[in-house]
């Protein structure tokens, strides 16, 4: 019997006209998702691919001159010699930190839109690596662009609702419910029945024009890991799709009319999907406000100043803690680029209080966003999407500290060539430290998608669970 009734869902739902709509609708949205993240992405490609010939032409240059001067005739060129290490490490060979795109990138724009895939590393202190890089608005954690993510997270939840706000209530008003429940088959079984062809329809028609869209924006599934995360990437659309079918049955079990049933479900949507969202971004800027952009200048140049005055002093206090960085010969107190490299590491010290308050506040909007993420499945669901798509704010952190790890390498191989005042050769060329990306755990990354997908699951089968009790005192009639 309860093939019979899945059989006549089905008949109602391919006649009706609406159903035809909204499919049309939602390719619409979707390839119009894909072609917008497709769009980005490749723009980034685009990016990192001129970055990388521009630091190709110019280390190709660079060798160039020293193979033509083997002599040293530049060593008097102060600020454009090849061969002074500082200058290398700084600007002649100095690279970029590249975050490598990941295979579903176009199905999700995520944070890619708002933190930085590539740094341009040097000599330079850890505040000029990272400057700008700030968290001032923490909804930008909780939504995206117009991307797939986007259609699944905000508009896939208004087509469940739209085929399922009068679940019952539409044959109850109709006068078909008591006939049909004539037939040995309870309510529960009924409700079941309509909710899997329903869903089956709502699912199946959203894979079908993500994997479309996905194809037409150039994912290439047979990349390492690339079909794995497409149906990761599915498995939590459904996940996403099973909760609000068991919120509209919930609703619908209190035998209200379906013109209540819509508007329910309609504000919880509203809530569930914005008011969440929009109230954790302005409680987390609220608890965590980041300290003032000026007074983080205002404090590095007060620093400066005072390094700047000591600098003689700090150069040679750092030869007498490093005796063997010390050049040859004489110390040269007002060597130019020794002097520089100790009083940027004074002017890190000294700001060192301001810099680790403004990074806690950040990693304090970051927690209370983490925390209260629980209490949206459209959080939790727009973030897993992201983490599937390598467009996560977790991702980008990694990908931070990946960079600084790297920074410091850089740093440790030019800076004793710059204290002993080395002279640099094209071998060194061959030599430099090159930033090879060390992605997440692949056990990480699946935790917290994992996690948030049976969070979501629970409290759907809770919903569930509390619609099949209702449903025994369900007025069929009236």
């Amino acid at each position: 019997m309860l093939r019979q009734v899945s059989r006549n869902e089905w008949r109602g739902l391919t006649a009706d006209r609406t159903l035809w709509a909204v499919a049309a609708l939602l390719a619409s949205v979707l390839f119009f998702g894909a072609f917008n993240g497709a769009r980005w992405s490749a723009l980034q490609a685009d990016r990192q691919g001129e970055l990388m010939a521009e630091q190709q032409e110019r280390i190709a240059d660079t060798r160039d001159k020293l193979l033509e001067d083997p002599a040293g005739g530049t060593a008097g060129r102060r600020f454009f010699n090849p061969r002074n290490p500082a200058q290398v490490g700084q600007t002649f060979a100095a690279p970029y930190a590249l975050l490598p795109r990941a295979p579903l990138a176009p199905l999700s724009v995520g944070q890619s839109d708002l933190l930085p895939s590539y740094y341009k590393v040097t000599l330079d202190a850890r505040e000029a690596l990272f400057a700008g890089d700030e968290l001032e608005n923490p909804s930008n954690l909780l939504t995206g662009s117009f991307d797939v993510a986007f259609v699944i997270v905000f508009l896939y939840p208004l087509v469940i609702l739209a085929l399922s706000y009068n679940l019952l209530s539409g044959e109850k008003e109709n006068g078909t419910l008591a006939l049909t429940l004539s037939q040995p088959v309870s309510l529960a079984q009924v409700a079941a029945a309509k909710i899997l062809v329903r869903g089956a329809v709502a699912f199946g028609l959203t894979c079908v024009f993500t994997l479309l869209g996905a194809l037409g924006a150039g994912v290439d599934l047979g990349s390492p890991g690339a079909a794995a995360a497409l149906a990761a990437f599915f498995g939590v659309t459904a996940v996403y799709g099973i909760f609000w079918f068991s919120l509209a049955l919930l609703v619908n079990s209190f035998g209200r009319g379906s013109a209540t049933n819509a508007m329910v479900l309609a504000g919880a949507w509203l809530v569930l999907a914005l008011v969440i969202p929009s109230t954790v971004a302005l409680l987390a800027s609220t608890l965590y406000p980041v300290p003032s952009r000026v007074e983080m200048i205002q404090s590095v140049r007060t620093a400066t100043q005072d390094a700047s005055a000591r600098g003689a002093q700090l150069l040679g206090a750092y030869f007498a803690d490093h005796p063997e960085l010390a050049p040859e010969g004489e110390i040269d107190a007002g060597d130019y680029y020794s002097r520089k490299y100790v009083v940027e590491e004074e002017v890190s010290k000294l700001i060192a209080p301001l810099s680790g308050r403004f990074e806690a506040q950040i990693r304090g909007q970051q927690a209370v966003v983490s925390k209260l993420q629980y209490l949206s499945p459209a959080v939790l669901t727009q973030q897993s999407l992201n983490d599937l798509a390598g467009t996560s704010y977790a991702r980008y952190a990694h990908f931070q500290r990946e960079t600084e790890r790297f920074a410091s390498a850089w740093k440790a191989h030019f800076l004793p060539q710059v204290y002993r005042r080395a002279e640099f050769t094209a071998a060194g060329l061959d030599e430099l430290p090159r930033f090879v990306y060390q992605r997440e755990p692949d056990n990480i990354v699946g935790s917290r998608v994992g996690g948030a997908s049976l969070l979501i699951l629970l409290v759907a089968a809770c919903l569930f669970g509390r619609s099949i009790f209702a449903l025994r005192r369900y007025p069929v009639a009236g």
